[in-house]
């Protein structure tokens, strides 16, 4: 545990830890083995007991192994965290690569839609193409039967 929590455990942690029931502890609080607001202190619903406290009842060992499990889940997890990192990196760099090499396709397209659109006003305009030109049109939105 990190932080200003550092060395203060639930009872589930420490019943997790020794591979006692949780409602031991409880019932160590009530037969007064515990100092409450020394040793142990209740948040909410929550029992919380200090590391000093729990190491003077229920000993080191466990405890010690406890810690060393914890320490190496942090590494383990440290390590899966720089992978992460470091592939990601190394996406965003193929993924910049690639959406680059798109957007020079794309930009090429519409380059070439607007030359051919231009082409076609071109040909309106130097009388190449005969029609009718449309220049506006409305809808008739109105659901009535009359015509």
């Amino acid at each position: 545990m990190k932080g200003s929590f550092e060395g203060l455990y639930t009872f589930l942690e420490v019943a997790e830890i020794y591979g006692i029931d949780d409602s031991c502890l409880r019932k160590q609080v009530a037969r007064d083995k515990f100092v409450i607001g020394e040793d142990v202190k209740k948040m909410g619903r929550t029992w919380i007991i200090t590391e000093q406290a729990m190491i003077k009842s229920f000993g080191a060992l466990k405890f010690e192994e406890y810690k060393k499990k914890q320490q190496k889940k942090e590494q383990v997890k440290e390590i899966k965290l720089e992978r992460v990192r470091q592939n990601s990196g190394s996406k965003a760099q193929k993924i910049s690569k690639v959406s680059g090499q798109k957007r020079k396709r794309s930009s090429k397209k519409v380059h070439s839609m607007n030359e051919k659109e231009e082409k076609v006003r071109d040909s309106w305009i130097n009388g190449e193409i005969k029609g009718v030109e449309l220049k506006s049109f409305d809808f008739n939105i109105n659901d009535s039967n009359e015509v």
